[in-house]
């Protein structure tokens, strides 16, 4: 398994439109930003077959870290806000059917 990066969708994008890696880049970090614009206003973000991407609330809790030198002592995680990705049918549908077999 590997890593893909930004270069490497832009890469991609650039050859499956026949453009420039230039205009991919630009069109790609389009999305990117819409998605990031939407997302900060708490808007959900449907990408049929793809997923969902939506602003989930975290209530404050406590834990006990098990390491470091507050060990067994209880903390408090504040609330806060954080992405949430659901993936979609045919996403899931794709990585099911990719799976390799354990070596």
């Amino acid at each position: 398994m590997g890593t893909l990066r930004k270069s490497d969708l832009v890469a991609a994008v650039a050859k499956a439109s026949n453009g420039t890696r230039s205009s991919a880049e630009d069109a790609l970090n389009s999305v990117l930003d819409t998605l990031r614009i939407s997302l900060a206003k708490g808007d959900r973000i449907v990408l049929t077959g793809f997923g969902t991407f939506e602003v989930r609330e975290v209530k404050e809790r406590k834990v006990r870290p098990i390491r470091g030198g507050s060990a067994g002592k209880t903390i408090t995680v504040p609330a806060h806000r954080r992405v949430g990705f659901s993936s979609g049918a045919e996403l899931s549908a794709a990585v099911r059917s990719s799976r390799r077999p354990r070596s």
